[in-house]
C-alpha cells in the first residue's frame, strides 16, 4: 500500500502541469513592408525559450504592405484565432486580409482558399486592426471603417452584420468574451459597438472620453476589466459589467511615462505590459483584483528594440517584441510584472523591413501558469485514493 501512496504522490510532484505540456508553441511575425509584398515568419519556440525558423517561413500573404500612417504604427495587424487554428494578417497595401491555417504540431501556414480577402470599398489603408470574437465564429477589422466577418468552417471569411464608418483610424481593437461587444480605440475617444450572432449590430454605439489620446487597448480574458494606453496620459483602467463600464479608482496609472500602446495582459489576470517609442521604454504592471495596476519592481526600463509590435505567449511566460528591421526580441515574465531579458535575443527573423506586428499560438504552451491550487487537488486526489484503497482492502469480520 506505501508503495501506491508513494507512486500517487510522485505523479503529483512530476507529472505535467498541463495535458499539453509537450504541444509546441509558435509565434508568427507579420512584416507590413512598405508598398511590397507581404510575409509571414513562423518560429517555434522551444522549451528553452530560443526560437529556430518554422519550415517554408516567411509565408507570402498574397497581399502588399504600406508604411503607416502618423497614429497607426501600433496596430494589431495579425490575430490567431486558437480555438480554430487560424491566423489572419492584414494587408495594409492593398486593403486585405489573409487567411491561414495553422498546423499545431509543426507552425507551418496553408492558405485558406480565396485568401486573401477584401471588402467592397476598401482601398489601400495604414493601419488595419483585427480582433476574433472569443467564440472563434468572428473576425472584427477597423480601418477608417469597422466591418464583421463570419469565419467559415474553411476558415474563409465572409462580410456579415452592419458595417460602421467611424472617421477616425483606428488602433486597439477587442471583443468582448460573450461577443456582444467590440471596443475601439481612435485619437479621440474609445467608441463601443454592438454585436450578435450575425456580427456587427446596427445599434447605437457607446462611447467613453478618456481626456487623452488613446492609443490601445486591452480587455482581461473574462471581459470584467479593461485598459487603454493613452499618448500622455499613463494607462485608463475601467471596469465593465453588462450595463456599464466605469473608471477604477486610482486611474490613470503611470503618468510619468508617456506614450504607451502596445498592451498585452495575461490571461490569467497577473499582470499588464505596454512599451512606448518614446525613449523608448517598456513597462510592466501587476494586475489587482480590482483592476487597478502596480507598477512592475524593474519598470519603466530600455528595451533592446524600438518596437512595433508585441504579443504575450498565452501562458504568459514571455513577452515577444518586434521592431521595424525584422527583428524578434523577448524578455521572461515574472507574476508582480517584472521582465527579465531573455538571452539570445533579439534575432532577425526573415521578415522584410516594415511596421511589423505579432501573434503566439497556440492555445496552451509548455509552461503553465503557476497554480499553487493544483498541488493541493493533486494531495487531496492522493489522500482519497489511499483511503479507498484502504476501505477496499479492509478485512471482513464476518
Amino acid at each position: 500500500m506505501l508503495i501506491g501512496v508513494s507512486a500517487i504522490l510522485a505523479l503529483c510532484v512530476f507529472a505535467p502541469s498541463s495535458a499539453h505540456g509537450s504541444q509546441p508553441a509558435f509565434v508568427y511575425v507579420d512584416a507590413n513592408p512598405d508598398h511590397a509584398t507581404n510575409s509571414v515568419s513562423a518560429v517555434h519556440l522551444g522549451k528553452d525559450g530560443q526560437s529556430t525558423p518554422v519550415p517554408g517561413s516567411p509565408y507570402t500573404t498574397g497581399g502588399l504592405g504600406l508604411a503607416p500612417a502618423i497614429g497607426a504604427e501600433l496596430v494589431h495587424r495579425i490575430e490567431a484565432v486558437r480555438s480554430r487554428n487560424l491566423l489572419f494578417v492584414a494587408n495594409d497595401g492593398s486593403g486585405s486580409i489573409s487567411a491561414f491555417v495553422i498546423n499545431p504540431f509543426d507552425g507551418t501556414l496553408s492558405a485558406v482558399p480565396g485568401s486573401p480577402f477584401t471588402v467592397d470599398g476598401w482601398s489601400a489603408f495604414s493601419g488595419i486592426s483585427l480582433a476574433g470574437s472569443g467564440d472563434g465564429q468572428f473576425l472584427y477589422a477597423s480601418g477608417t471603417t469597422v466591418v464583421s466577418f463570419s469565419i467559415e468552417a474553411n476558415g474563409a471569411l465572409s462580410p456579415s452584420g452592419s458595417e460602421w464608418s467611424l472617421g477616425q483610424r483606428v488602433g486597439g481593437v477587442a471583443a468582448t468574451n460573450d461577443n456582444t461587444r467590440l471596443f475601439l480605440s481612435t485619437p479621440t475617444r474609445i467608441v463601443i459597438l454592438h454585436c450578435d450572432q450575425s456580427g456587427l449590430t446596427a445599434d447605437a454605439p457607446d462611447f467613453l472620453s478618456v481626456g487623452s489620446t488613446p492609443t490601445d487597448l486591452r480587455l482581461d480574458s473574462e471581459s470584467k476589466h479593461l485598459w487603454v494606453g493613452t499618448k500622455n496620459g499613463g494607462i485608463l483602467a475601467y471596469s465593465v459589467t453588462p450595463s456599464s463600464v466605469d473608471i477604477i479608482p486610482g486611474a490613470p496609472f503611470f503618468l510619468n511615462v508617456s506614450d504607451l500602446s502596445g498592451l498585452s495582459v495575461d490571461a490569467f489576470g497577473r499582470f499588464l505590459f505596454a512599451y512606448s517609442n518614446t525613449g523608448p521604454r517598456l513597462l510592466g504592471a501587476r494586475t489587482n483584483p480590482d483592476g487597478s495596476l502596480a507598477l512592475g519592481p524593474n519598470s519603466p526600463l530600455t528595451p533592446a528594440l524600438v518596437s512595433t509590435g508585441g504579443a504575450l505567449t498565452p501562458d504568459g511566460s514571455l513577452l515577444f517584441l518586434s521592431d521595424a528591421l525584422g527583428q524578434l526580441d523577448a524578455w521572461s515574465t515574472a507574476d508582480g510584472g517584472a521582465l527579465t531579458h531573455a538571452p539570445g535575443y533579439p534575432l532577425t527573423v526573415g521578415t522584410a523591413h516594415g511596421f511589423s506586428s505579432i501573434a503566439t499560438f497556440p492555445d496552451k504552451n509548455p509552461t503553465p501558469a503557476p497554480a499553487t491550487t493544483r498541488w493541493l487537488a493533486l494531495t487531496l486526489a492522493a489522500a482519497l485514493a489511499l483511503l479507498g484503497a484502504r476501505r477496499a482492502h479492509r478485512p471482513s469480520l464476518a
